[in-house]
């Protein structure tokens, strides 16, 4: 008996807009990481970079619940998730966990901004950094910063298990994908911060160390990864093996991871210019942000239960292209505006 299964191909689910939120959100979470462990084991010493961690948490932590507001297609989605809470759901979870990470990483910033400035006299518009009283704030930072991470490990896990949870996709269904997607955003953090301090290359050294430290943990896990014995793991070799694209892409991958590695280890025995940091910094964004496309977007053209492919042409407006340059300005205009303001009040502090 011959039987035949007859199948359209199907639309993808998720749009760039996810790929952006999957970005932006692994970014703040890793700065924020950084910056509690900065906080807990060497905060007087590493003020400025915990406060550039922070900032950028806070950059990337705001961009990411746009993407992910965009990405639910219908505005009254996002009010059914409150109206009709069901905690058995991770994206009824994420509802709760996504603002409250928000809050945190917002007030995280404030108060050590406020630490920090310890002004007298600052200008009418930034009067709101004196809500809080001096006494014990260095007391409330510890904890603030401890709360933040917590809600950071929050978000992981919601993120993480939103997508490893599936079954539907064999290559989704795996408990290395959410620590792979931790350690790829982790990686590009510290040379970020590295540019972001460019003026004050004796961070170098700590942020390579950092990055090295991630790159490693990163191909450890990958090679965990592809020697498990699990269907998705079956379903990452056997694309490697049938599928030329994702052949030729994961070696670039490991080229990207290896070069990243040797500047790492460079940057650690000599600080880079401003040039090189830029390269390198551009070189972990790459990495990070690719391998989400990939698992994201290109995962979804593989057939679930037939053999057809199921095409992607990324369109040019709101729901491709557009979405991706937008929320990448939108990135950059917040990063210059909270460097705007930091130096704003530094320079009013000193001559003010």
């Amino acid at each position: 008996m011959i039987r035949e299964v007859m199948a359209r191909p199907q639309e993808i689910a998720w749009l760039p807009w996810a790929v952006q939120y999957f970005f932006f959100i692994g970014l703040a979470c890793s700065s924020v990481a950084i910056a509690a462990w900065l906080r807990w084991r060497s905060a007087s010493e590493a003020s400025r970079l915990e406060l550039a961690a922070v900032s950028l948490a806070v950059v990337s932590g705001t961009v990411a619940p746009l993407a992910l507001s965009a990405d639910l297609h219908q505005p009254a989605r996002i009010w059914h998730f409150y109206a009709h809470f069901t905690p058995w759901s991770w994206m009824s979870l994420g509802s709760l966990f996504l603002p409250l990470f928000t809050l945190l990483v917002v007030a995280y910033f404030i108060l050590l901004l406020r630490c920090q400035l310890r002004a007298k006299a600052l200008p009418f518009w930034a009067r709101w950094l004196q809500i809080w009283p001096a006494w014990q704030e260095q007391k409330w930072l510890r904890w603030v910063a401890l709360a933040t991470l917590l809600s950071a490990v929050s978000i992981l896990l919601y993120t993480g298990r939103e997508v490893s949870v599936l079954r539907s996709q064999p290559l989704w269904h795996s408990l290395w994908l959410p620590w792979l997607l931790l350690l790829t955003a982790m990686q590009a953090v510290p040379p970020m911060l590295a540019y972001w301090l460019r003026h004050e290359p004796h961070w170098q050294s700590r942020l390579a160390r950092y990055q090295g430290i991630s790159l490693l943990l990163l191909c450890l896990s990958s090679l965990g990864w592809w020697l498990d014995g699990s269907d998705s793991a079956a379903a990452l070799r056997q694309l490697s093996v049938q599928g030329s694209a994702w052949s030729l892409v994961g070696s670039a991958f490991a080229v990207l991871i290896l070069l990243l590695i040797v500047s790492a280890w460079r940057s650690r025995r000599r600080a880079l210019g401003a040039t090189g940091l830029l390269a390198q910094c551009l070189a972990a964004l790459l990495l990070c942000w690719g391998v989400r496309w990939m698992l994201l977007m290109q995962t979804q053209t593989l057939p679930k239960f037939t053999i057809l492919l199921n095409p992607y042409v990324l369109p040019l407006g709101s729901e491709g292209l557009l979405a991706i340059l937008g929320t990448f300005g939108l990135w950059l205009a917040l990063i210059i505006g909270v460097r705007e303001l930091q130096h704003g009040l530094m320079e009013k502090k000193n001559y003010g």
